[in-house]
């Protein structure tokens, strides 16, 4: 089958390089899918998963807040302003982190982007820890 070369990257490091069959991510506009043989895009990234069916037939996904995917001649490049592999994702420090700022939600405005921003991040890294 057809692939396409994967970079993810954060201002930290390189988190992941290698061949993709399918990556799926979310753009500020909604999901997006790439395969082989997509037109270019550019898109600015939301908080979300980015999952990644590799050549050999598993499954990578990597935790991205805010950032940028780029996607030519099958060629994607994710540069994100943070990020996590699964496996490197705490997940107590997570699931503290959550309750602390749903915490910090009783008797807070609704509208604090920055609190819903915070809260989101550490559902993105429960979920793409499997939690």
């Amino acid at each position: 089958m057809a692939t396409i070369q994967v970079e993810v990257v954060s201002p930290e490091k390189q988190l992941f390089s290698g061949e993709a069959e399918e990556v799926y991510a979310r753009s500020l506009d909604g999901e997006i899918g790439i395969l082989p043989g997509h037109q270019p895009a550019l898109l600015a990234l939301d908080i979300s998963p980015v999952k990644m069916k590799l050549a050999d037939g598993s499954e990578e996904r990597v935790a991205v807040h805010n950032g940028f995917l780029f996607f030519r001649e099958n060629r994607l490049v994710i540069l994100a302003d943070s990020a996590e592999r699964a496996g490197d994702i705490d997940v107590n420090r997570a699931q503290a982190r959550l309750r602390e700022l749903e915490g910090q939600e009783q008797g807070t405005d609704e509208d604090d982007e920055d609190l819903r921003a915070a809260r989101r991040r550490q559902e993105v890294r429960l979920d793409v820890a499997g939690r």
